[in-house]
């Protein structure tokens, strides 16, 4: 053997010794009651709580096992934090090259429990080690240098397994739910030597029940991660309910980016609600009520709150949604947020046997939120939406609406909704009927013809613009018995301003006749009368008038009509000749009489 290989051998000898040497001193020093005495103490003071450990085994090369691990409430007996077991085992050879490496880091069944006192004092804020921190605060100092530094040793960690882990919220106080979850985790990670080299993967899985007043709902997820992305799955399950809820973030940990998609085959919106109804009433009401004495501030854009950058999209997709009988299928909401506007490409539905569609922009940069966009309405039954969304007028008016309106606004409250909200557009309504409105009562009395309140039509479309709380509507009935023009104003507010020309069939226009001698002065040749009101007052409280400089206009060109009429056949009886021929010029005699009465 050459000189070499005696200094090798020498080397490895002395290597050996070192190693047995450490582990020898390892397993006769630190024995488990030396350690515990060691730890326990040192926890006890930091945490201000009692800890128990059940055993502990600690080798150089086996690692560290720690087993019933718990630190107990301030009562002495409830568990605060607990495991079954803790270990960590890692490689020693790396070491020689500066690297530590962790080939296992194990916690089994991990307990934790949160809870809060009828006084809304957290379990953890008693803490010890919590009081200290806060009283110790240190002032950070401005060294002009990175707050991270490079470590001694690069650090790796193969495995990092979390079985069995359960995570327990109890709140005396009702407004936090109930909630107990189970989870598994696994990790592994690679620290190197610069925190910010981080690298790391891993899958979570967990199962959670809450409890919030009549809600309990159920939550079943899974997730895959690492430093750039996220992607999850949870399913939420409450009684007839099912959603899912699936997607991914990428860039969390510093710009994030959100796919997040909604689905479920079945929605009941009265259920929804029937189970909110019995929340706390803390949560109901968004806790303590304010003050009517509060001034309140101009609101500040809803886009503030959003982390900068955020970037968010997605769809949502309801196969049918109940809601006080009404069914809503094939509910689609595609949405993107991008530097504080959020779009919403789609939105559509099938409701009341037509189809609404919808695409709305909303700028939450702006205070009190700014917006834009259009909706198109074809073949809904009026009748059956009203059913549902106002019961009390579902019986007034039916009928298959077409409608496209664009509109534009701010705010989210009156008045100022009110006051900057701008629509345009088109409506139709079909086939319809329209009975015991306030309008139609009122116009029926006036009139005394008990016909006009209830009125069928084969069409009644026109037109609307809606500007400073002020709906400019330009409209037009027919129908078998009534044809109707209007063109005036109705507020927001209800109040109206809306000059109504209503012509009436031959057989309307006889019983109108009777019922008022003035009647026959606004019939024409063909036996329709037509007859101009006003109608003032409000929506729910309509003042009808006639429009008395109209029905005298009617009245004076009828009578010049009528005259000239008779007076034309008087002349034109004069002119006659004696043999009884009528060939003697009468346009010579129109055209006087014209003269006369201003034609």
């Amino acid at each position: 053997m050459g000189k070499f290989g005696k200094i090798l051998v020498t080397f490895l000898a002395f290597i050996g010794v070192v190693l047995v040497g450490l582990s020898l001193f390892v397993h006769f020093y630190l024995t488990e009651d030396r350690v515990k005495a060691l730890v326990i103490p040192q926890a006890e003071k930091a945490l201000g709580r009692t800890v128990q450990i059940g055993g502990i085994d600690v080798g150089l090369f086996s690692g560290i096992t720690v087993k019933d691990f718990t630190v107990k409430e301030t009562d002495g007996h409830t568990d605060f934090i607990s495991t079954k077991e803790f270990v960590l085992r890692y490689d020693f050879l790396p070491l020689l090259q500066k690297k530590i490496v962790v080939s296992k880091v194990r916690l089994d069944a991990p307990y934790v429990r949160v809870s809060r006192d009828k006084d809304g004092l957290f379990n953890f804020e008693t803490l010890a080690v919590l009081a200290e921190a806060e009283l110790e605060k240190p002032v950070p100092e401005d060294t002009g240098k990175p707050a991270s530094a490079a470590l001694p040793l690069a650090l790796t960690v193969n495995e990092v397994t979390v079985d069995n882990a359960q995570f327990v919220v109890r709140d005396a106080l009702k407004e936090i739910p109930d909630t107990d979850v189970k989870a598994d985790l696994k990790v592994s990670l690679d620290l190197g030597r610069d925190p910010a080299s981080l690298r790391y993967r891993g899958e979570l899985r967990f199962d959670a029940d809450a409890e919030y007043g009549e809600l309990r709902p159920h939550v079943f997820g899974k997730s895959d991660f690492d430093q750039d992305r996220l992607g999850y799955t949870v399913d939420v399950s409450l009684k007839k309910e099912q959603i899912r809820l699936s997607g991914e973030v990428k860039n969390y940990a510093k710009v994030p980016d959100i796919r997040l998609d909604v689905i479920s085959d079945t929605i009941n919106i009265d259920h929804l609600l029937a189970l909110a109804a019995g929340l706390p009433a803390a949560s109901q009401n968004g806790g303590k009520g304010t003050s009517k004495d509060v001034k309140t501030t101009s609101p500040a854009a809803p886009g503030a709150a959003l982390p900068p950058g955020l970037k968010a999209a997605g769809e949502i997709k309801i196969g049918q949604t109940l809601y006080k009988g009404l069914v809503v299928k094939d509910f689609l909401l595609q949405y993107a947020l991008d530097k504080g506007v959020l779009t919403v490409k789609d939105l559509s539905s099938k409701v009341a046997d037509g189809q609404i569609r919808s695409k709305i922009k909303a700028d939450l940069n702006k205070p009190g939120l700014a917006y834009d966009g259009q909706l198109d309405v074809e073949s809904v039954n009026v009748q059956g939406l009203l059913a549902s969304l106002a019961p009390g007028v579902k019986d007034m008016i039916s009928g298959a609406l077409q409608s496209h309106l664009t509109f534009s606004g701010a705010g989210t409250e009156w008045p100022k909704l009110g006051d900057a909200l701008i629509v345009d557009g088109t409506y139709g309504l079909h086939d319809g009927r329209v009975s015991n409105t306030p309008v139609t009562l009122a116009v029926a009395k006036l009139l005394g013809l008990d016909e006009l309140n209830n009125m069928s039509f084969e069409d009644l479309d026109g037109s609307l613009h809606i500007i400073k709380g002020q709906v400019a509507l330009k409209t037009r009935m027919t129908g078998k018995d009534v044809n109707a023009q209007a063109k005036g104003t109705v507020g927001l507010d209800g109040k109206l301003n809306l000059p109504v020309s209503l012509r009436f069939s031959p057989e309307l226009s006889e019983k109108l006749r009777k019922r008022a001698s003035v009647a026959k002065y606004l019939m024409d040749e063909t036996g329709e009368a037509e007859i101009r009101l006003k109608l003032a007052g409000t929506v729910t409280r309509p003042y009808p008038t006639l429009d008395t400089a109209g029905v005298q206009e009617q009245v004076k060109e009828t009578v010049r009509k009528k005259a000239i009429e008779e007076l034309g056949k008087a002349l034109s009886g004069e002119k006659k000749d004696k043999e009884g021929n009528n060939d003697s010029k009468p346009d010579a005699a129109d055209e006087l009489i014209k003269s006369i009465f201003g034609q």
